[in-house]
C-alpha cells in the first residue's frame, strides 16, 4: 500500500479578513449544509466549530477517501486554497461547492470561521 500523500501547507499570503462580512458569506454560501455544532454522523456536511487546527477528515462525518488521506491540519492557508476550488485542492472531496474565486471574500469567510 503506498504511503498517504499529505497536502503541504500552501505558500500563500492570506489577506486580512472582515469576520462580519464573512458571516454574511457563510449565511449565503455555507449555512445550508454546514453548522458550527451538531452531530457529524447525521449531518449533510461536517460541523465547522473549532475547524482551525483540526486534522482534515477527523470528525465523525463520513468523509471521502481524499479528505481522510489529505493529512493536514486546517490552517488559514489551507482554507484559503481549499475554498478557492475544493474539488481541485482535495481530489475526491464530497463538498459540492464550486468555490470562491474572490480572494477577499475567502479571507472574510476564513476570519469568520476562525472566530467560531
Amino acid at each position: 500500500m503506498p504511503p498517504k500523500k499529505t497536502i503541504a501547507e500552501p505558500n500563500v499570503t492570506v489577506p486580512n479578513g472582515d469576520a462580519a462580512k464573512g458571516r454574511d458569506i457563510f449565511d449565503q454560501q455555507c449555512a445550508a449544509c454546514h453548522a458550527f455544532e451538531g452531530d457529524d454522523k447525521t449531518a449533510s456536511a461536517p460541523t465547522l466549530g473549532g475547524l482551525i487546527g483540526r486534522k482534515s477528515g477527523s470528525t465523525q462525518f463520513p468523509y471521502s477517501k481524499g479528505m481522510k488521506s489529505a493529512g493536514f491540519n486546517w490552517t488559514e492557508k489551507h482554507l484559503f486554497m481549499f475554498l478557492k476550488n475544493p474539488s481541485k485542492y482535495v481530489v475526491g472531496t464530497k463538498m459540492a461547492f464550486a468555490g470562491l474565486e474572490n480572494e477577499q471574500e475567502r479571507a472574510d469567510l476564513i476570519a469568520y470561521l476562525a472566530n467560531n
